[in-house]
């Protein structure tokens, strides 16, 4: 290395440095930080094996931020995790290009998940919601215990990351009050001359008839087909 280019280095790390410092300073999270969530639930279920590595800093972070409990019972969650996809089980690596000689020379790590959010009923709160993370990585076969330990430390990266976007998901989350009761916005149709139950009848002024009481119609009949609920 020159010191030309040990000098040009040296500055931009200096830089970086000092932004890094004043963007912590006026309060933005750096990725991988772990940016303050407030989660809407008292009480969370994360359904995943107590010694996942994906579990063990979820609920670090769910403890860490605000006052959700980690409670080991589906049922008795406000909030409870489903995870469709486990990253640990599907995490992929991949030949991202080769060299002249046809060897390769970049790999590609891919890191993703498929998780769902229900109440203890098992009423869904988010959908089915996929994040995909993916890291490059050179490749150096005279490197090899080297290039294993950059691999975990991506994928440990990767886990972080994925945690922070699953936070912040489940923070948006707005979960429906269970005594709310639906209210109509459907105003009652007014018909000339016809007064509503309860109300006092306008007084007819001139050049105005009355509309003469209309027979009242025979009962209708309630149909007995279902009805489809469209799903929402």
């Amino acid at each position: 290395m020159t010191l030309k280019t040990f000098a040009r280095n040296a500055v931009l790390v200096a830089a970086l440095a000092g932004s890094a410092v004043s963007l912590t300073a006026c309060g933005f999270h750096l990725r991988g930080s772990g940016g303050n969530y407030t989660l809407p639930f008292a009480s969370m279920y994360i359904g995943l094996p107590d010694s996942s590595p994906l579990a063990i800093e979820l609920k670090r972070n769910i403890r860490v931020n605000g006052s959700t409990v980690v409670v080991n019972d589906a049922k008795s969650a406000a909030g409870v995790v489903e995870v469709l996809t486990d990253p640990e089980k599907t995490r992929s690596k991949s030949i991202l290009s080769l060299n002249s000689a046809g060897r390769v020379s970049e790999y590609l790590l891919s890191y993703n998940i498929l998780f769902r959010v229900t109440d203890g009923a098992g009423k869904e709160l988010l959908g089915p919601t996929q994040i995909v993370l993916t890291r490059p990585i050179t490749f150096d076969q005279t490197q090899l215990l080297a290039k294993e330990k950059e691999e975990a430390q991506l994928y440990r990266d990767m886990q972080a990351d994925l945690v922070q976007q699953m936070m912040r998901r489940m923070a948006a989350i707005k979960p429906s009050r269970p005594d709310a009761t639906p209210t109509s916005t459907v105003s009652p149709l007014t018909v000339p001359g016809v007064t509503a139950p309860g109300s006092v009848a306008p007084a007819t002024g001139e050049g105005v008839s009355p509309v003469p009481a209309m027979p009242s119609a025979a009962p209708t009949e309630q149909s007995t087909e279902p009805t489809t609920r469209r799903q929402e």
